[in-house]
């Protein structure tokens, strides 16, 4: 397994690894008018995660595959993070995670977790800073991880 820089050459598939992910992991959590929101607005919206001004972007090939992708915006805010059903709790989310807050000195990192990750960033350290929320059918959780 190794944690990578994303290139503009990865565009298409970290697209089609984060479709592939979201049918499975996020997409049965919303209902229709989410589903549609999401495949409409967040899945195309990883474009911008390849600007190299604001995004801190990276992904983890194993076997010449993709099986994990990761931004961290303005050093800040987490806006993605996805690991292949097949990998997950193995560490490789944790991995990633903890590479993308190496790149940063910021002392608070936020993040709209997805209902099924809630757990996963809890065992991180964040705590919600909010109930659960709903934006035009998508759910998700407020969070914040304070590092010293």
């Amino acid at each position: 397994m190794e944690i990578q820089q994303v290139e503009l050459v990865d565009l298409e598939s970290v697209k089609r690894f984060i479709s592939q992910v979201s049918e499975i992991d996020v997409l049965p959590n919303f209902n229709d008018q989410g589903k549609a929101e999401y495949k409409s607005r967040v899945l195309p919206d990883v474009v911008m995660a390849f600007d190299t001004e604001r995004f801190q972007t990276l992904k983890v090939i194993f076997a010449g595959e993709i099986i994990g992708f990761g931004a961290l915006r303005d050093g800040n805010y987490l806006t993605h993070l996805f690991v292949s059903k097949s990998m997950q709790g193995q560490g490789v989310g944790k991995q990633l995670l903890s590479t993308l807050l190496n790149t940063t000195d910021t002392k608070e990192i936020n993040l709209r977790s997805s209902i099924n990750a809630v757990g996963f960033y809890e065992s991180y350290g964040f705590e919600a800073t909010g109930n659960e929320a709903e934006f035009n059918g998508i759910r998700f959780v407020p969070m914040r991880l304070i590092r010293q």
